[in-house]
């Protein structure tokens, strides 16, 4: 069972902490640091590219041993290119997440990643004595009509299983879609299964982790055993078409998704550190501020759920696993 035991948000000292489930002693290497921003929109906000710098330019000043964007980054469209160069300037590896607003415009997610660089929709990678999976959440279901697919498709999951079984590592998942909220990813519980099921041969589990981004929110829980985390949105709170008249009118018909949003006055994105002396991995906190109204300025009678986690940050607390 989680319990949130704190609630700091400072943004150079905060950190969640999460027991690795394989034992510490079986990693000799260093502190591995992945600095993670997730849904920055290039095509959608005014500011993405200066949202995008900040970020860069602080994984560079601190060296940490990789970057990844989690989706809804930026179309395949040449006028993109000088953001994703920007990406791709910082000084080490770095890895993409594939969203569903990466292919606006009528482009194909085969277009996406090869104008990204990926090497596939969704692979693996080790690093640093940990092993990476990225998944792609994109596919569409059987019963699929209209609108975004979200679902893994069942290749990717049998890719899925069979990538689990070939590692020993301790394995951090992520996609862009959520693994957690209920009526995100259609086939989320069979993905879980999967997850769940990968043992290491003494009994240990070995996904450590998921992350993921899409709903621009604040919020992490436990399911089997895994945490899934929610990796807050770099620019902004969707609002579901709910005015927010606070925009500046000029702005607000060049770029019209700020209309029905809470924006983000600065950026935000984490960094995910893991830390094998320790049996541990954290998630460092960061805070932001409303530009504007905020959504309870927005929309003052609203009371939902995800709701609760709107808000300008990514909020660092301690999870203990069983």
């Amino acid at each position: 069972m989680i319990t949130r035991r704190t609630l700091l948000k400072n943004s150079a000292l905060a950190a969640s902490a999460f027991a690795l489930p394989l034992q510490a002693e079986e990693k000799a290497g260093k502190k591995l640091r992945i600095g993670l921003i997730s849904d920055v929109h290039k095509d959608l906000v005014p500011d993405a590219d200066e949202r995008l710098k900040a970020f860069i330019d602080k994984m560079n000043a601190e060296s940490v041993d990789a970057v990844m964007q989690l989706g809804d980054f930026c179309t395949p469209k040449p006028a993109n290119q000088g953001f994703l160069d920007l990406f791709h300037s910082f000084r080490g590896p770095h890895y993409h997440v594939m969203g569903n607003h990466d292919t606006d415009g009528g482009f194909t997610r085969d277009h996406t990643v090869a104008f990204w660089g990926m090497e596939s929709r969704h692979y693996s990678f080790d690093l640093g004595g940990y092993h990476f999976i990225v998944l792609d959440a994109n596919d569409r279901p059987a019963d699929w009509k209209s609108g975004y697919p979200r679902s893994i498709a069942a290749d990717q999951i049998e890719w899925l299983r069979k990538d689990l079984e070939a590692t020993r590592l301790n394995t951090f998942v992520f996609s862009h879609q959520s693994l957690e909220r209920p009526n995100c990813i259609t086939n989320q519980q069979d993905v879980r299964v999967v997850l769940e099921a990968a043992k290491t041969p003494d009994g240990k589990r070995k996904v450590a982790g998921c992350f993921n981004g899409h709903w621009h929110i604040d919020h992490a829980r436990e399911i089997g055993g895994i945490p899934y985390i929610h990796i807050n949105s770099a620019s902004y709170f969707y609002m579901g078409g709910v005015k927010n008249d606070s925009v500046d009118p000029e702005l607000a018909k060049k770029f019209p998704i700020l209309t029905v949003s809470a924006n983000y006055e600065g950026p935000l994105y984490t960094v995910l550190e893991i830390d094998p002396a320790a049996g541990t991995f954290t998630l460092r906190g960061m805070e932001s501020a409303w530009r504007g109204k905020s959504p309870k300025e927005i929309a003052p009678t609203r009371e939902n759920e995800v709701g609760a986690w709107a808000r300008p940050s990514i909020t660092a607390g301690k999870w203990d696993l069983a």
